[in-house]
């Protein structure tokens, strides 16, 4: 049985800034798990959207019962590899992201797919609208065991999406604090855009 996790959230910060946090966003005192990013493959398409693959490697704690029961069957844990595929809209103010474990997919598969949307609150001040769904399906073991796996991930996932949007808005205080700089990222970003693409 596939179980689903759904949240929005709204961000006070404008998509310009939001946009560039979003690559910044490791290393953060939110995401100490972090391990590595790793940029796989990056291109504009004749839309002028953005379009990223990373590999993401986290460490990861188990509860006790898991690590038994992996134990048992021969199975270490330490890190998981994550695919992350991203593409930014800068025209139409947009970002879709989806995330998914690459590893372990047997023991449970977390797909995570978000829309991020730059708009203006009612006092005209920019802000992101950010719209979260994230699906969860173990094959392990007997049924009460990918349930229990399963609900284990729908818990776990409020307290992931929480750091993680305190990590997001540690980067972007960052940004927001060095003012100009912000152009900085932007060109230093466009000259990486550049040299991949002469690389491919």
């Amino acid at each position: 049985m596939v179980k689903f996790y759904r949240s929005s959230y709204t961000h006070d910060h404008d998509f310009k800034t939001f946009s560039i946090a979003y690559f910044l966003r490791y290393p953060n005192p939110y995401a100490k798990h972090v391990v590595s990013v790793d940029t796989l493959a990056r291109h504009v398409d004749d839309e002028g959207r953005l379009h990223t693959l990373r590999l993401i490697v986290k460490k990861g704690k188990l509860p006790n019962w898991c690590k038994m029961l992996f134990a048992s069957s021969g199975i270490r844990i330490s890190e998981s590899m994550i695919l992350e595929t991203s593409i930014i809209d800068p025209k139409n103010q947009e970002i879709w992201t989806e995330t998914k474990n690459i590893d372990f997919t047997r023991i449970m598969r977390v797909v995570e797919t978000a829309t991020y949307k730059g708009d203006v609150d009612m006092n005209k001040k920019p802000i992101v609208k950010a719209f979260t769904t994230v699906w969860f399906l173990s094959s392990f073991g007997f049924e009460s065991m990918k349930d229990r796996m399963e609900t284990y991930g729908q818990r776990k996932i409020r307290e992931n999406i929480h750091r993680s949007r305190m990590g997001m808005g540690f980067v972007m205080d960052r940004l927001r604090e060095q003012g100009g700089k912000i152009k900085l990222f932007q060109l230093a970003m466009q000259k990486a855009l550049a040299q991949d693409l002469q690389e491919f």
